[in-house]
């Protein structure tokens, strides 16, 4: 008997109901019915009473579901601790800004953290203030953030860096133009990245700056959304230049628009301040 069968033996108590519980579990009501079966044969009694009203605990099964579920919180605390000290030996820990994963070489990074077992490869992309955050007080180890940051004893390095532009779709009035000025989408429906992102806050910013606020109607969590949204003629959208050019969809320059930079951060004084320059360096090129 295993963990396996405690949770299928659990889920069918809990449910009463055999083929509620095999759609819980993604087994069919046949071979989870064989399941409980065997494991009856195996402790010698029966553990439900079919009933017209479902499955029925019986005394022996009452008994047997409250020390599977003792057993089952012991294995999991095991494998919990057994996953906290790999952790410890996985030391260095990398975080990502939002969006930061769509500027880079994602290939290279996951070469990079697979050859160098020290590395807890893990891709969580967070706020970019959270990520900031984590790295000055050595939660992580090196982050990639957008937009140069300077605080005591934080080394940053430009890791890439790409024009702001205005997504615009066939037939839009602003299709054929070359360049824009932010004054030329006052008023038009405007899709930007959501608040997690530096740049929402950035193209806000600049709208004020020109005495109107922006009607953006969507707020979206990457670029490809934009241009789907924008392709469909939803509205235009603002992002980095991470995409060609179509006969649906093009990238208009923005006067005066600041670049899209991601560097790599980390703390000088730290222990693996030497693995994050090698994985700064790597993911540079």
């Amino acid at each position: 008997m295993n963990t396996r069968n405690f949770k299928c033996f659990q889920t069918v108590y809990e449910e009463r109901n055999l083929q509620v519980a095999a759609s819980k579990l993604f087994l069919s009501p046949q071979g989870l019915s064989k399941m409980i079966k065997s494991m009856e044969e195996e402790c010698g009694t029966p553990l439900f009473a079919r009933t017209k009203d479902g499955f029925v605990p019986t005394e022996s099964g009452i008994v047997f579901y409250e020390k599977s579920k003792h057993i089952s919180k012991e294995i999991n605390e095991m494998f919990s601790a057994i996953e906290a000290a790999s952790s410890k030996e996985k030391r260095f820990k990398v975080g990502f800004a939002a969006g930061t994963i769509r500027a880079i070489d994602i290939p290279v990074v996951n070469h990079f953290m697979k050859s160098n077992p020290e590395i807890v490869g893990i891709w969580d992309e967070q706020e970019n203030e959270k990520v900031l955050k984590k790295v000055l007080s050595e939660e992580i180890n090196c982050g990639l953030v957008v937009g140069k940051v300077e605080a005591p004893g934080l080394v940053a390095q430009l890791i890439k860096s790409v024009d702001i532009v205005l997504y615009v779709y066939n037939g839009h009035r602003l299709w054929n133009e070359n360049s824009v000025s932010i004054m030329d989408i006052k008023d038009e429906p405007l899709i930007s990245m959501n608040k997690n992102y530096r740049i929402y806050h950035d193209v806000i910013n600049a709208c004020h700056m020109n005495g109107f606020n922006p009607e953006i109607i969507a707020h979206v969590g990457d670029g490809v959304t934009i241009r789907s949204l924008v392709k469909n003629k939803v509205g235009i959208g603002i992002a980095p230049r991470f995409f060609d050019d179509s006969d649906e969809l093009r990238a208009v320059s923005i006067k005066d628009a600041y670049t899209w930079d991601v560097y790599g951060v980390y703390l000088e004084r730290s222990a693996d301040a030497q693995i994050a320059k090698r994985f700064l360096q790597e993911i540079k090129g």
